[in-house]
Parts: structure tokens; sequence; C-alpha cells
């Protein structure tokens, strides 16, 4: 074809063009294309929203909008909203008054031990009355209180970052580490031999660490770029706050009617950008032990990583096993487990600020890690996200497991906790599903 024909061509496709679209408003023909845009960004908006949300979500978020837009609705929500927020901030200031805000002029000496006394009559009465808080029975100056205060000065000033300094510290820890992995799988065959980890501040840094390091590891291994987790709603706030500070997408999914991770609708939304699945052992909100087993089955299958949360249950359910109470498989013997994170300050009955997170290699384990090799100040390597750590909590982590045994008060504490949660948990839950059944048949 020679340009004069394609002339030709292209004045008879304009003459039509023309004559079909003069028919038309000039504004119309002028607002079409811009509405046209406008309609497929809102399509891709909705389309994006109903993939991170889920169409449950979507729908209640639309809807809830919605009835925003009801004239006074709108206004209602912000007016209740900023009672709220005064009187929270109005609490607070009231709280603080008498706080101090600058360093004395004159130190106080020893005698800041006295008003460190004072002050702390002012708080609950919580010795035995608190569950979730305080994991250790007794008074404080006496007995196991005692004995890891004692622990804890000792070691005040020491930090493992200084790992050629404070060498005591250092093998606390790897002793620490190595007696939970025992507890938990670790001498098994089927955990491979090669169970490593580090101690951290508590349950929520060593579910972010392992949430860090499975997400790192995947991407090594699958080239995964955009990351997803699937959980059941059951598990730890933590995860959110993993899926916030490392950019993944949190999937999670109800629990069945036993209150347990739902296998099925997990594997529902496993896709190419999956890199964990998560089961509790037991949850926090039910003390429900997830289906381990099955959701190890469904790790190794598709080949990605499972974490079980066993922060509550790490230091009950291994001696309840010993005990003789029939409990489901929930360590590193069940294949496709690949992290572990469990708390010592809970049923460990060590200080506040411990807990551990296990992996089941240590080709996992490295992308918990972080070395930067080009700074001025020197070579610099980081295990947790915490730098400098304190040597005393985990030095009263060592005191604590070690003078308790395994066969010694820690059984018997053990199994007069586990005794007290199972009984409290099955009346709750007797209630619960007491309740459920009669809104049923209503």
């Amino acid at each position: 074809m020679d340009f004069s024909s394609f002339i030709s061509h292209f004045n008879c496709f304009r003459a039509s063009a023309n004559s079909f679209l003069s028919q038309y408003e000039p504004l119309a023909l002028l607002l079409l294309p811009l509405f046209s845009i406008l309609l497929a960004h809102s399509l891709r908006s909705f389309f994006n929203l109903l993939l991170d949300k889920g169409l449950k979500a979507t729908l209640l978020g639309f809807l809830i909008n919605s009835v925003k837009l009801i004239p006074g609705v709108k206004r209602y929500i912000d007016a209740e909203k900023r009672k709220v927020v005064d009187k929270l901030q109005s609490d607070s200031k009231s709280k603080r008054e008498g706080w101090e805000t600058e360093l004395p002029s004159i130190g106080l000496g020893t005698s800041v031990l006295e008003k460190m006394t004072e002050e702390k009559r002012n708080d609950a009465v919580w010795r035995g009355k608190c569950s979730g808080t305080v994991y250790i029975g007794g008074s404080e100056s006496d007995g196991h209180f005692s004995l890891i205060n004692e622990a804890c000065s000792m070691f005040a000033h020491t930090n493992p970052l200084h790992l050629d300094v404070f060498q005591s510290v250092v093998r606390f820890e790897a002793e620490v580490v190595a007696m939970t992995a025992s507890l938990l799988g670790g001498k098994e065959k089927s955990s491979g031999g090669q169970i490593c980890g580090n101690m951290t501040s508590g349950g929520t840094e060593s579910i972010l660490l392992a949430v860090k390091s499975s997400r790192d590891y995947m991407r090594s291994m699958k080239g995964i770029r955009r990351p997803e987790m699937v959980i059941p709603e059951s598990g730890h706030s933590a995860y959110d706050k993993a899926a916030q500070y490392f950019n993944i997408k949190l999937w999670r999914i109800p629990v069945n009617k036993n209150f347990q991770a739902d296998v099925k609708a997990i594997r529902r939304h496993i896709n190419k950008n999956t890199i964990l699945i998560v089961g509790s052992a037991p949850g926090f909100p039910h003390g429900i032990i997830d289906p381990i087993k099955e959701l190890g089955h469904l790790a190794s299958i598709f080949g990605i990583c499972f974490h079980v949360d066993l922060c509550l249950g790490g230091f009950v359910l291994p001696f309840a096993r010993e005990l003789g109470y029939q409990i489901p498989p929930f360590d590193f013997s069940v294949k496709g487990v690949s992290s572990i994170s469990v708390d010592v300050h809970k049923y460990g009955l060590a200080p506040k600020g411990t807990s551990v997170v296990l992996y089941r290699n240590h080709e996992i384990r490295k992308h918990q890690f972080v070395a930067v090799t080009e700074w001025s100040g020197g070579l610099y390597v980081s295990p947790t996200i915490a730098g400098s750590r304190p040597g005393s909590l985990i030095a009263g982590a060592w005191a604590a497991v070690m003078s308790l045994g395994k066969e010694g008060d820690c059984s018997r504490l053990l199994y007069t906790a586990f005794e007290i949660v199972t009984w409290k948990i099955q009346k709750q839950l007797w209630k619960g599903q007491e309740k459920y059944r009669k809104a049923l048949r209503r």
C-alpha cells in the first residue's frame, strides 16, 4: 500500500467517524473519556481491595461507609470518638501530675530505693490474682522469686552483643536455647538434628523474627517478592504487627466449630505468594491446640514455612505429655514445622522479657541475622531486633530453668498449672458452647 492510498483510506475513516460523532453533544464527547478513566480507576481500586481484604471485609466496609453517608451518622460517630479520645487524654494527664520531667538538681543517692519502694505500693495487689500477667507464685522476698532476682542483679551490667567480653551470658543463652529445643522435639530423629535459635525479649519479638526469617528464606528459595501469610483468626496479634513491619499481606481465616485452625480453609488461601502458615499450641483466645500435624503436612505439600506459636504451651505441653495426658503432636517432631516461639517467662518461670525462637535448621535462621560490613564503626552483627540486650534477663532465665529442673519443682508446678488451665478452659468452653447452642435455637 503506497502513501497516497493510505491517505485516501484515512480520509474515508475520518469522514465516517465525524459523521457518526456529529449526532452527539461536544461536551458529552469531552466528558466520556474522563468518565471512562474514572470508572476504570474505581473498578481497579475495588478489585485490589477485594484481593487484599476478601469479600466479607470489603462488603462490611462498604456497608459501614454507606451508613456514614446518612445525615448525622458520621457526625455522631466522630463526636463519640472525640469523647473517648478526650477522656483518655484527660485521664493520662491527671495520672501524670507530679511525675518527674527533669533530672533532680541533687541526686537522691541510695534513698532512691526508698522512693521506689513507696511507688511500688501503688501497684495492684497482683500476687496470685493476675492470671496471664505473673506466673511465679509466692513472695518476692523468698523462694524462686528471690533466686531469679539475685541472678539478674549479678549480671545487670552484661550485654551478649559483646560476646567476647561477657562469655558467661553467651553460654547461658546457648544453653537455654538448647534445653528448650530438647523439650520440643530437638532430640527426635525426625527433627533433623539441627534445631537452633536465640533468646528474645518476648513472644512478640520471637514471632516477628520467625516471620521475617520465613519471608527472606522463601524469597531466596522461590523468589517471592509479594509475600503473604495465612493464619487462623485465633492467631496472636503479633502476626498483624509482623505483617505491617515486613510488608506482608495477611489472611486471617475463621476457626472451625471446635475453635481450631480450619485446615481446608487455610489450604484454599495458599497461592504462589504464600510464604508462611501458622498454628498455635494452644491459642490465646480459646486455649485450644490447633491441628499441628495436619498443618505441617499442608506446609510440606506446598513447600512453605510453618510456624508454631508455643509461647503459652511450650513449658506446659512437654510435661503434660510426660505425665500421661494425650497431647497431639505440636513440636519439631512434626514434619513441616519450620519455626517455633516459646516464652520462658511464662511457665518456664523466668523473669519477664525472656522468650526463645527456634528454627529447624541454620539455613532458615541465617535470614534472622543482620550483618553490616561497610560501617565506619567496624563489623556489626546482630541476631535479634535489639542490638544491645540485657544479659541479666538471660541469666535469670538460665537460673530459673536450672534451679527447677525437669524432674523437680518444675514438673510439679507445671502439673498444677496445667490442671488449673485445663479446668478453666473447659469450663469457659462449656459455657460458651451452651450460649451458642441457645442462640442457634432462637
